[in-house]
């Protein structure tokens, strides 16, 4: 009976050394950091400003480089450059884990006097994440008011901005020189994931994104289409991709664009999932943020 007991207690103990194995090694496994950081634009005049964030999940510690000396250690912040030409900026967060950006600083131009007041931003974005808006044109004083506080969210030419609720808003820009608003739409969907990058949900979007990187890559087509379709999908070709938060396509003919880009290098830089409701099993939607280049 003894003998039972010993057998039974070391068979508890060994699986309880087992569960703790697997937990250290899911925890190591999805423990990975994702950095998620922004500029306000990719290009800009001289004398424009560029504006930095990091939003990284439980970041502690920040170093921007500028790419010509100048360095940052605060999380955001707002950066001029003194001369004109391309410039890459690298963000290392606590010390191990990077994202760089290029941005090309064009020589400066004349605006004229009467050129209308514009706003540029995106027409459809998350829930939480963060947005651009950049004014355009010639003025001393920009206020905008994105419609979700009902004040003056900012007074800088191009601000960042998070929705808090998803849903359709206005976007209101006034400035000394507009007798009325300038208004831009823009939709926000709902949160796809929840705020810690840990979570399954980014593993899946970064298997998907090298599947379809490979199929850019001109590797086979077939093998990776399925892999995504079989285990992801759930075989339905209609899945809604979208693509910089501007376009959308089926799943099959977005694939199918990527074997015929032509001379454009595509990098696919990632790919955020949204489960279906009723079917957690199966994926409802795909946010794809991808980058072109003339390969010549």
């Amino acid at each position: 009976m003894a003998k039972i007991k010993n057998s039974q207690l070391y068979i508890i103990i060994s699986a309880a050394v087992v569960c703790i194995a697997v937990a250290f090694i899911i925890r190591s496994f999805f423990g990975k950091k994702e950095v998620r950081a922004l500029i306000s634009s990719s290009e800009i005049y001289l004398g424009e400003s560029i504006l930095y964030l990091d939003s990284t999940y439980r970041a502690h510690e920040w170093f921007w480089e500028f790419g010509n000396g100048d360095v940052s250690y605060e999380r955001k912040g707002e950066y001029w450059y003194k001369d004109a030409g391309h410039y890459r900026i690298r963000l290392t967060v606590d010390n191990s884990h990077r994202k760089e950006f290029v941005v090309n600083v064009r020589p400066p131009v004349d605006l004229e006097m009467d050129s209308l007041i514009k706003i540029d931003a995106p027409k459809m974005a998350i829930q939480h994440e963060y947005v651009t808006f950049k004014g355009i044109g010639l003025s001393k004083q920009w206020r905008w008011s994105f419609g979700e506080t009902g004040i003056i969210d900012s007074r800088d030419k191009t601000a960042i901005y998070a929705y808090k609720q998803p849903g359709i808003y206005e976007v209101e820009l006034t400035t000394e020189d507009t007798k009325y608003p300038i208004v831009h739409r823009i939709e926000i969907l709902p949160e796809y994931m929840a705020q810690d990058t840990t979570d399954v949900l980014s593993m899946i979007g970064n298997d998907i994104r090298e599947k379809l990187q490979a199929i850019v890559d001109g590797k086979p087509f077939n093998p990776n289409y399925n892999y995504v379709m079989t285990r992801y999908l759930c075989n339905n070709p209609e899945v809604l991709v979208y693509i910089n938060n501007d376009k959308r396509n089926d799943f099959y003919s977005y694939c199918q664009g990527l074997k015929i880009i032509g001379r454009k290098i595509t990098l696919i830089e990632e790919v955020v999932v949204v489960p279906d409701e009723t079917r957690p099993e199966c994926l409802q939607r795909l946010y794809v943020r991808q980058s072109t280049r003339d390969s010549r």
